[in-house]
């Protein structure tokens, strides 16, 4: 029987305190789930956890700008497409106030459409975007960005962008979508002399050959007798006659790949011009233009069409303008979603990341737990044992 001294006592304390502190480190990693409690336990581990950390916090802020970006081009996508239905419910009025038997106060009730789409047009226009701004602000607007009866534009062109990198739109250029509408055809505008005489009246034409278009000015004058009506095209910035001849009303005429239909009867000495679309207009402007036009019941027929016609004609850029910027708006939302995606799937890695550098094996733990704990009871069993015997127990 091998007799306790002090030094095995103290021996023996000092390898349970020992195993005693292992278990309660154990205990403290199975309740907080971490492997790593403080940097001394691992620093490699310490600092790569802290890498994906940092990783985690940026990609929570990418969500919340995901968040944002989501909600104004979703609102602005809304916008648009109930601004499209508007806009194509005007043309169909303008189209049915082509109706020679509409009275004037057909046109009238008509009128009153299109001062009810443009009051509304307007409302989307300054869709706010649920944070202070408006959708359409561009690059920013203390106030509704479009003034009564879309008269102005307060906003900053262009668009705010936010993100990495400005990844994500956080408005759209209002300015692009409302107030920037090519006149005409997009190409070239036409128009009758303020002095004509005749009921003649030109449509807004089509690009027949775009190889040639020049971007001059042309002006058509119609001549000859009543009876062998003719006509000349001169450029007017050079002088220069480019075509001519018999002139038929509703036939077309083919100006440097731009191509035209006079009808109507003009009158020897009318004139027609044509120019290219160099200003821009807005679409509030177009609809003001269309209710004025019906409005006005002293207008002769000639000039009626001609006004219906340059009408229907500025309403289609303006369905084109909004199409457009549904579609960029759209594009832009496809970059948000894609953005989303891209930052759930790096949430998930860093996360991954990051408990496999600190986070423990709690099978693993426990285990380790109940033996270690097993270890420490056989161990102060066997210690009691041992002090309890002395020398006067062997001598007995």
């Amino acid at each position: 029987m091998r007799v306790p001294t002090l030094q095995t006592a103290r021996s023996q304390l000092e390898i349970l305190s020992q195993r005693q502190a292992q278990q309660a480190r154990l205990q403290e990693q199975v309740s907080s789930g971490l492997r790593i409690l403080t940097p001394s336990d691992d620093p490699v581990a310490a600092a790569q956890a802290e890498a994906a950390r940092s990783r985690l916090a940026r990609v929570a802020q990418d969500q919340r700008d995901v968040q944002l970006a989501t909600g104004v081009l979703s609102a602005a996508d809304g916008a648009l497409g109930q601004g499209l239905d508007l806009l194509q419910s005007a043309r169909e009025a303008l189209v049915a106030a082509g109706n020679g038997g509409y009275s004037a106060s057909d046109r009238q009730a008509l009128a009153l459409r299109l001062r009810a789409v443009r009051d509304e047009l307007v409302g989307l226009a300054n869709t706010p975007d649920g944070a202070g701004g408006f959708v359409f602000a561009g690059q920013g607007a203390s106030e509704a960005p479009f003034g009564a009866g879309g008269t102005s534009y307060s906003g900053d062109p262009g668009t705010q962008r936010i993100g990495a990198l400005g990844r994500f739109a956080a408005t759209v250029d209002g300015r692009a979508a409302f107030m920037q509408l090519p006149q005409g055809n997009g190409v070239f505008v036409t128009a009758s002399a303020t002095g004509n005489t005749g009921s003649g009246w030109i449509d807004a034409g089509s690009v027949s050959a775009p190889a040639q278009l020049t971007g001059h000015a042309y002006e058509i004058v119609v001549g000859g007798s009543a009876a062998a009506p003719t006509y000349s095209v001169t450029d007017t910035g050079t002088g220069a006659t480019m075509a001519g001849g018999p002139f038929a009303a509703g036939s077309a005429i083919d100006v440097q790949g731009q191509r035209v239909t006079i009808s109507g009867t003009p009158a020897q000495g009318d004139r027609f011009t044509l120019a290219p679309a160099d200003q821009r207009r807005s679409v509030f402007d177009t609809l003001g233009d269309a209710i004025g036009l019906l409005e006005d019941e002293g207008l002769a027929p000639g000039a009626y069409a001609e006004g219906l016609e340059r009408a229907q004609t500025g309403l289609d850029r303006g369905l084109d303008a909004l199409s457009l910027a549904r579609t960029r708006t759209g594009e832009e939302l496809r970059r948000v979603q894609d953005g989303d995606a891209a930052a759930q799937q790096q949430e998930i890695d860093a996360t991954a990341r990051r408990s496999d550098l600190q986070d423990v094996d709690l099978a693993r733990a426990i285990s380790q737990l109940q033996s270690g704990q097993t270890g420490i009871d056989a161990a102060l069993k066997t210690y009691a044992a041992l002090a309890r015997k002395s020398l006067f127990d062997l001598l007995s």
